[in-house]
């Protein structure tokens, strides 16, 4: 049988998953294929258990988080098992070990003072972006879904915030002509599309401010087009800075809300709900960071019972 190239093999791949995934993910494919497997693979041949586990060790090396890492070698795993159910390549067992002291990625909670700092600047201050970030401590959204939220999306009578859509900017990594395009769709899995409670702060907010909207234009922007997640980023940098916060991610408030939830007791079914997850094991994996005083309250609890 003629011998195939990686790549073409890694475009096949990619042309079959496009048929049942969303652009986003195909565009996160795309990157990790070009950024780290193409440059390391020439041949199908030249992917064996050992090479395998030589570019997670060279990944890690190069300061890659943990988590990074692993979804670099389960992207490359999947094209494996593509090209075995094909024929084009003998099928094999490729067990990769990762080292008990890699770190997995500081979840940047924000310090109960640091979260009251940040709030109190926002309500006083309620631009189009500082409600969007408001939006997102108070209600947990994710980044593309606060962008992709309209005014029509606001129920201030029930006090209700409704997800419908998300906004992406999708890197095209083939096309030399057009980069990348800002995209709207669907929330990112079925769960996501949800009714999340407003706060009382947030409310009042909004209600103030709800005589300056146009029903059907995007929150954030007040045009028929929403505001570029990347723009959204660059403001909180901003904002994070006017307020004296340590270096953190957006993504940060969204685990913010998550772990201010669980502190109060929320049980988890409700959290996963709020947060749009079609799993409760996310939830618990990757947003619920218990603090050290939230810690000590339950070995208090504990000792006080005995």
């Amino acid at each position: 049988m003629e011998q195939i190239s990686f790549i073409q093999a890694a475009t096949l791949w990619k042309e079959e998953k496009a048929r049942r995934i969303k652009a986003t993910s195909l565009s996160a494919y795309s990157l990790t294929i070009n950024k780290h497997l193409e440059p390391r693979f020439l041949w199908l041949d030249d992917i064996t258990p050992q090479s395998v586990q030589a570019l997670a060790n060279e990944e890690l090396g190069a300061g890659n988080n943990l988590v990074t890492v692993k979804g670099i070698i389960k992207v490359l795993l999947m094209i494996i098992r593509f090209c075995e159910e094909k024929g084009w390549k003998e099928e094999r067992t490729y067990s990769v070990l990762f080292p008990k002291t890699a770190v997995t990625p500081d979840p940047q909670v924000l310090t109960v003072g640091d979260e009251k700092r940040l709030l109190f600047w926002l309500a006083e201050n309620p631009t189009l972006p500082n409600i969007g970030l408001l939006i997102c401590l108070c209600c947990g959204l994710r980044i593309g879904e606060v962008c992709g939220l309209k005014f029509e999306d606001i129920d201030l009578g029930n006090r209700i915030l409704h997800v419908r859509r998300t906004v992406h900017r999708i890197y095209n990594h083939e096309s030399r002509e057009k980069r990348s395009e800002l995209t709207i769709g669907t929330p990112k899995t079925q769960g996501s599309r949800r009714d999340v409670p407003i706060p009382d702060l947030l409310a009042e907010i909004l209600t103030r401010q709800s005589s300056s909207f146009h029903e059907h234009n995007y929150l954030l922007s007040r045009r028929p087009w929403p505001l570029d997640p990347q723009t959204f980023r660059y403001h909180f940098d901003r904002a994070a800075a006017r307020c004296g916060l340590p270096h953190r991610k957006v993504h940060s408030l969204r685990h913010t809300f998550a772990t201010r939830c669980a502190e109060n007791n929320c049980d988890w079914k409700t959290l996963s709900a709020l947060l749009g997850h079609s799993d409760i094991s996310t939830t618990l994996n990757l947003y619920v960071h218990p603090s050290l005083e939230q810690k000590r309250r339950c070995v208090e609890e504990m000792m006080r019972r005995l």
